[in-house]
């Protein structure tokens, strides 16, 4: 449980003078018996020694009687902790901070993954452990599994009924080491408030309902317990408020992990503060990622580096403060998980209000149905971030749509069978984009009126806080204040944000509108310096945060070039581009006409993928269709290499003319049947688009989508396409990045949102000069790079011998999928790429290379994998040889060179050369 310095550190013994639980006279809990059916002699005997040792430990102090100092009682805790098998790294210990409470300082420098803790399975409390704990004792036990179906009563039963053994507990030392009963007047916790009128001091309608909602659960699982457990303890422990501490102390200490909830001496005394990571919600895995619960305990790792003398923190998971206020009794640190509540408007808000319009009434009530029919609430809560991103932004997309519905389309919804009809997929895939102008209005005026509903303003409750303590409110009202108030900062903040965005989407409107008429009189291609002049306005307008680029023409093979206007080091941000500015699914998904082609093509049952096909039409659209020319991307697509210049040629091997020369000199590669594979695949989905446009009475559409245009669509896209979260987008300025490898350690490209999720960040992969262009390594072999670029790299570390091989029919048996899963083939037609130098990748070639020869011989010798040449079976080694031979051969008499000057045709040949190369290295490789 972590507090803050505004937040008096208390006393933490649960077992002082204050504090103390009492049995009822003659009560049987705190006498351990013996049970041979439940209990190994060894384990009865070593708990034993355990509480034997404990009680010495706690005699060797003074006063045995009198609270123990904070050194005493870690001390002790630790003592039992080692006693019991846990192991400590010697790299951390316990500490008290400041305004904290006890925390783990690091005693030298810790890293990221370090083991920090095992706690064995027999002190963490858990139903196993309980249960086996009174195990001895058969009536105890029965009331106890009365609670199994709610852990949280379980453990806060559990925790009363070994505190009120003192130190004849097992736990006494951990007992000891809990902040205490007398505390709890410095928690923040609603569950702790000692009036109604505290509760609704909050404001804030989402934590008021959690608050008695909790609370009335609370009173409840009290009352069960005082009813089980009324002979067996003392009024005092029975009392509502000490109930009540112990059930928080199990909701803001114990882990929920495997589907159970757990309390993990040690383990819960790091302090939470977010982690500097950006990442996105997980549903708490990454907090899963270092604890792990096994069979015979935790082990904690440290989820990020600390330096020696540092607290060591831990990141407690992606939740909001309306869940550290209510059940840990802090406010976090906010790193973009929290978010304040607010009311989206009544749906009838959208009218103006006539009680004797049928019409009106008529709508707002098949809208009320479509609300219920989806259980959403009329005027429902969203939650957002002072960033401006929602919780859920599908909710906010939902009802922003049918808040705006008209008569007709509100009638459609409500008479609509199924949830998808009213809201297409088309539609629900674009709720996780960024909010259009209807969301972001409907949430401005939302969180103007939820920030004027308030009883008080962010001023007052600043002046509440800031009193003096003799004349401060209550610490129940003061501790409510402070959550008000962080909820109002976070709804002003997402205000302005929001606003700034509806008034960037005006100014984008307003540019466009002004340079509509001058875009209608523009030649559609223009000279290279127009378009380039046209396309760096563009870019200035866009409000790119970081851009340390300039673009300049290279060459006809490369196009343009990206160079550095500032020295570049390793790391360096060098461009942030606004995900608003990007073309993706999503942005697809905004264009009606890519919305109803996509439709009527599933509809079809046409056999084509869907993201790709959305950002194919997406694109199309916006290059050649009827509005190409108020296109907002036209300046950037306007960049892109032009289809119908007779000066100028496509690289991408879609473009390869029919019996022309670059098909013919790839003729004796492995590399041939792919290409005939991809423009294949190409020209199948266009028939499949074409067959439904056609149906669909679209031949206005066929007009301008032809097949050549979407050839090109589909090369762009191949080509250009940038990736995160496994989906493509098209970057302006960004996909102009050349690839080159600068040296065998260059880095990878890598693109990632920012923690805002508004932003394509990208980081320099090496050192650049001001003025030296920047590149990236794309890292792939250049058979994929010939594929899909139409360019093969003369430096890259990543290339290998490039096989393309079928699987004979005797070896796709079920008894062969072992086998080949093994060797990662899983396909019947497969491409292996094997580097010379790599002993594993060459081993892994004998090995299907065998299995392709002869497949029974392969399925008798390969129960084994070879890790190098030498390993493999002489019969694996023979057929990987024929293999490299029959490449040779055909390299060596296919594609007769002839003089050419065009650059297609010189990459295969230096793709050819490359490969010759390659196996001849390796055929030498295999025959040592």
């Amino acid at each position: 449980m972590r507090r803050y310095s505004s937040i008096a550190d208390a006393a933490v013994s649960s077992t002082d003078h204050e504090d103390a639980a009492h049995l009822k006279k003659n009560a049987s809990i705190g006498k351990r018996k013996r049970s041979v059916r439940s209990f190994s002699r060894a384990n009865a005997v070593f708990w034993g020694l355990v509480v034997l040792l404990v009680g010495v430990l706690l005699r060797c102090f003074p006063m045995f009687n009198s609270p123990l100092t904070e050194e005493q009682k870690v001390a002790v805790f630790m003592d039992w902790f080692r006693a019991a098998g846990g192991n400590v790294s010697s790299k951390i210990a316990i500490q008290t901070f400041p305004g904290m409470g006890r925390g783990v300082v690091a005693l030298q420098s810790v890293e990221e993954n370090d083991e920090l803790l095992f706690v064995p399975k027999s002190i963490i409390i858990c139903y196993d452990t309980i249960t086996q704990n009174w195990s001895s004792q058969p009536k105890l036990k029965r009331k106890l599994e009365r609670l199994q179906q709610d852990q949280e009563e379980l453990l806060t039963a559990f925790l009363l009924l070994e505190q009120a053994k003192g130190h004849e507990s097992q736990w006494a030392p951990y007992l000891n080491l809990l902040p205490s009963f007398s505390s709890r007047t410095d928690v923040a916790s609603a569950l702790l408030f000692s009036s109604d009128d505290a509760v609704e001091a909050l404001q804030d309608e989402r934590i008021i309902e959690a608050a008695k909602a909790e609370r009335q659960r609370a009173k409840k699982a009290h009352g069960r317990f005082k009813r089980l457990f009324r002979h067996m303890l003392g009024d005092n422990s029975l009392e509502l408020s000490r109930y009540l501490w112990a059930r928080f102390l199990v909701n803001s200490r114990a882990f929920s992990i495997q589907g159970q909830r757990v309390l993990v001496p040690f383990g819960d005394i790091f302090n939470g503060e977010p982690d500097d990571q950006v990442r996105k919600h997980d549903n708490g895995q990454r907090f899963l990622q270092f604890h792990d619960l096994q069979p015979m305990g935790m082990t904690v790792r440290a989820d990020r580096g600390t330096p020696g003398g540092k607290q060591l923190f831990e990141d407690y998971g992606d939740n909001s403060n309306y869940v550290y206020f209510l059940h840990h009794g802090f406010l976090m640190g906010d790193r973009g998980f929290d978010c304040a509540a607010f009311h989206l408007p009544l749906l009838a808000e959208a009218y103006e209000q006539n009680e004797e319009d049928m019409e009106q009434a008529k709508t707002l009530a098949a809208k009320a149905r479509v609300l219920s029919r989806i259980r959403v609430n009329d005027a429902p809560f969203a939650c957002i971030s002072r960033s401006g991103k929602l919780e859920d932004s599908g909710l906010v997309g939902i009802y922003t749509a049918l808040y705006n519905m008209d008569a007709a389309q509100a009638a459609a919804c409500n008479d609509a069978e199924a949830f998808s009809e009213c809201f297409p997929p088309e539609l629900m895939s674009n709720l996780d984009a960024e909010p259009g102008r209807q969301e972001i209005t409907l949430m401005v005026n939302a969180i103007r009126r939820q920030l004027e509903h308030y009883p008080t303003t962010i001023e007052d409750d600043r002046r509440v806080l800031g009193q003096d303590d003799d004349v401060a409110e209550s610490s129940d009202v003061k501790h409510a204040v402070a959550f008000r108030l962080s909820r109002k900062e976070i709804l002003r903040e997402a205000q302005e944000v929001l606003g700034q965005q509806l008034q960037f989407m005006g100014k984008e409107i307003e540019d466009t509108d002004s340079k509509h008429s001058l875009e209608l009189e523009l030649n559609e291609i223009g000279d290279e310096n127009s378009k380039l002049e046209r396309f760096q306005q563009w870019i200035t307008h866009q409000n790119i945060p970081v851009n340390h680029l300039e673009l300049r023409y290279v060459n006809e093979a490369v196009g343009y070039g990206t160079f550095a206007t500032k020295p570049l080091s390793t790391g360096d941000t060098y461009l942030e581009v606004p995900v608003q500015v990007v073309m993706n699914v999503h942005s697809a998904l905004k264009s009606p006409w890519v919305r109803q082609t996509m439709h009527e093509l599933q509809s079809q049952r046409a056999s084509v993928a869907r993201d790709e096909m959305l950002l194919l039409l997406h694109l199309l659209e916006e290059k050649f269709g009827p509005n190409h020319l108020q296109s907002r991307w036209k300046p950037y697509l306007d960049m892109l290499p032009v289809l119908d210049d007779p000066n100028i040629t496509l690289g991408s091997t879609l473009f390869y003319e029919e019996n022309g020369e670059q098909l013919e000199t790839l003729q004796g590669t492995d590399l041939m049947p792919l290409v005939m594979n991809y423009r294949s695949r190409v020209r199948q989905a266009y028939a499949a688009l074409s067959a439904t446009l056609q149906r669909s009475n679209h031949d206005e559409t066929l007009a301008w989508l032809t097949e050549r245009r979407f050839r090109w669509a589909n090369a762009m896209l191949d080509s250009r396409s940038i990736w995160w979260n496994s989906q493509r987008h098209l970057v302006p300025l960004l996909d102009m990045v050349n690839c080159r490898e600068l040296r065998s350690d260059h880095k990878p490209h890598h693109t990632k949102l920012d923690s805002t999720g508004r932003h394509a960040v990208t980081k320099a992969s090496w050192d650049f000069a001001a003025g030296q262009e920047v590149v990236e390594n794309y890292a792939q072999p250049n058979y994929i790079y010939l594929l899909y670029h139409g360019f093969v790299l003369g430096s890259n570390s990543h290339d290998c011998a490039h096989f393309h091989l079928e699987i004979p029919p005797s070896a796709r048996q079920r008894q062969f999928a072992p086998l080949l899963h093994s060797l990662e083939i899983y396909s019947w037609s497969s491409d292996v790429c094997v580097s010379p130098s790599d002993d594993q990748s060459v081993a892994k070639l004998t090995r299907i290379a065998l299995v392709v020869s002869d497949p029974n011989e392969a399925l008798k010798l390969l129960s084994t994998a070879a890790t190098s040449t030498e390993s493999a079976s002489p019969q694996a080694i023979s057929s990987a040889l024929s293999l490299v031979d029959d490449r040779l051969s055909q390299l060596q008499t296919s594609g007769l060179e002839t003089a050419t000057s065009d650059f297609r045709t010189l990459s295969i040949r230096q793709f050819r050369l490359q490969q010759l190369q390659l196996l001849a290295t390796l055929r030498t490789k295999l025959q040592k």
